[in-house]
């Protein structure tokens, strides 16, 4: 009797579980995108997988390396990813000159050898500037080959420290002096760069590492070189927000097991003590499976997270063909129960997100972020808020479009200022309605921008406009408002023709003749100038051409005439509203 009623529970508790699975499935519908949520990717610097892919010896060179990175980081910016983590530490090896650990040999093809810049400080540059944040994503406890540069460089230098498994190198977690060790390179990259945030990948017991005989002890080891970074890191730039990207199951739950491999069990993870100790401001759990062995776990570690901000790691790699051949709907599936239970997404990797494959890209661009989001804010600092921009002033260009400038107590110079808690970047909002609601995702128009003066394209209607200060933790300040009417552009007050915003009727904007050709190469920007894309204008009717947008996503965007001598004439602004759900 006692047999058969186990297994009913059994039963009963599976079809729970089940029915649970079903509901949580079936939010397939784009919800409203939020205003707050972290998008990241990982962008790869180990063998050149998604960055660099050209080797840097010469100003030819370099310059092509640079080139590969902006092209990656326009892209994400136009699918509104606003969180990167660029590997920066390799196999102890690194992407920006050490006084620890030599050049990575991705760089220049060369271990030790520099590629004649600094990778680094380029790559955060380029992310501020397209309000985007840059995280150094730390492999913490693996050193590649026993003797390839990184492991051989740390070997001679901090021979205690170091352990061989087979052919492989790796940091020791259970001496003393690994904590310290892996914590100053921490420092050193937060003393001398526009950090923001350093993300700890490996930071556990390797696959390798046979018999562990006391897990609570080894966890303690892992949790020991945890609070040493959080420590060095928070004592010098205590808003660098601190994460890691645990194994992505912590332990088996009450919902589903986790069939042997888990952090806190296999690889001596403590996920859940570092949330609860707050050592973590975010995790980046690898969640690189599907259906039941996904849904479940990604709640557990929503439920565990103690206010951390939980990103789940996305396997969009196993889409391809020959990893997995996943389809579309596993991952947008993913996507959307991530988004009903208030946690983020980070794609693994980049180079698969930017190569469209199965069309996350043009999913993720179009349908489930076509608006930018706010990064959440860091929960310990959460009671903080700055003060608020002061005498907003909104003119008009003759172009049509909308110039936008602001005071602030404390100026911004990123030159002198980058490393103060006391800079801030700011968030401008649009609306037909007065005051402009910030709460809303679809009045924000541009996120994290780096100076205190904007030009955007103008509607071709009235529009209010406001503006908000966001400090380094994330915390956004009361808004300053456009308080009088800004009106028509002088565009539609009779400006040139071509001047006007441009109009956008069945996914086609229409010129004359005379302004684009048919045959022209028309160039869309967004409104901070990146290029978006190229289109050839097409015949339409008499004296008459056209170019098609239905490619774009929502937004606002410049339209430039390319000319035979390749000067770039400028022919308008439009809007794309959001695709109606």
């Amino acid at each position: 009797m006692k047999k058969i009623l186990t297994f009913c529970i059994i039963i009963a508790c599976f079809c729970t579980s089940v029915a649970a699975q079903k509901s949580i499935l079936s939010t397939q519908n784009p919800s409203e995108p939020p205003l707050r949520e972290m998008r990241a990717v990982w962008l790869t610097t180990i063998g050149g997988i998604d960055w660099p892919r050209t080797y840097a010896y010469s100003y030819e060179t370099i310059t092509l390396q640079k080139a590969e990175l902006c092209r990656i980081l326009d892209q994400l910016q136009q699918a509104n990813i606003n969180t990167i983590l660029l590997q920066t530490r390799i196999r102890a090896t690194t992407i920006y000159p050490s006084t620890l650990e030599p050049w990575d040999a991705c760089l220049t093809g060369n271990a030790g050898k520099s590629p004649g810049y600094d990778p680094l400080a380029f790559a955060i540059e380029e992310c501020h500037k397209r309000g985007m944040q840059l995280h150094a994503w730390m492999v913490a406890i693996p050193i590649g080959k026993w003797n390839g540069a990184g492991c051989r460089n740390l070997r001679n230098s901090y021979p205690n420290i170091v352990k061989k498994i087979g052919d492989e190198g790796f940091i020791n977690p259970e001496v003393s002096g690994a904590a310290g060790y892996l914590a100053t390179l921490c420092r050193d990259i937060v003393s001398r760069y526009d950090i923001d945030g350093i993300h700890l990948d490996y930071i556990r017991y390797p696959d390798q590492w046979r018999n562990i005989r006391n897990k609570q002890q080894a966890r303690d080891n892992i949790t020991r070189i945890v609070r040493s970074i959080h420590n060095e890191v928070k004592r010098l730039k205590p808003w660098v927000m601190i994460s890691s990207s645990p194994v992505g199951k912590y332990a088996d739950t009450k919902r589903a097991s986790s069939h042997g491999w888990n952090a806190r069990d296999i690889v001596c993870q403590d996920v859940a003590r570092w949330m609860d100790e707050g050592l973590m401001d975010a995790i980046f759990p690898m969640m690189y499976f599907k259906g039941n062995n996904f849904y479940p776990f990604a709640i557990d570690w929503q439920e565990r997270s103690c206010g951390t901000i939980v990103i789940p790691g996305l396997g969009i790699y196993i889409m391809h063909p020959r990893e997995g051949n996943w389809s579309l709907a596993d991952i947008t599936r993913e996507l959307f129960v991530a988004r009903q239970y208030g946690m983020g997404n980070c794609m693994f990797r980049s180079k698969f997100f930017t190569d469209d494959t199965k069309g996350i890209y043009s999913f993720y661009k179009s349908t489930f972020a076509p608006l930018p989001a706010l990064r959440p804010a860091m929960s310990s600092f959460s009671y903080l808020r700055p003060s608020s921009p002061t005498a907003l002033k909104v003119s008009f260009t003759t172009n049509g479009e909308a110039s936008l400038k602001w005071d602030y107590d404390k100026p911004i110079n990123l030159v002198s200022q980058h490393d103060s808690h006391d800079s801030y970047t700011f968030n401008v909002y649009g609306s037909d309605t007065y005051p402009v609601d910030t709460r809303k995702a679809s009045n924000l128009l541009a996120a994290d921008y780096h100076n205190n003066a904007l030009t955007i394209p103008h509607p071709g209607h009235v529009v209010y406009y406001a503006v908000t200060a966001t400090d380094r933790y994330g915390n956004e300040s009361e808004a300053i408002q456009s308080y009088s009417r800004p009106g028509l552009p002088p565009a539609r007050q009779g400006h040139k023709k071509g001047r006007t915003p441009l109009r956008v009727s069945d996914n086609r904007i229409i010129f004359n003749s005379n302004d684009a050709p048919a045959g022209a190469h028309v160039i869309v920007s967004n409104m901070f100038g990146a290029k978006v894309m190229t289109l050839v204008a097409n015949r339409y009717k008499d004296n008459t051409t056209y170019v098609n947008v239905s490619l774009l996503s929502a937004g606002h965007y410049q339209l430039h005439l390319l000319t035979k001598k390749k000067h770039k004439h400028h022919l308008g602004i439009f809007s794309i509203p959001p695709k109606a759900k």
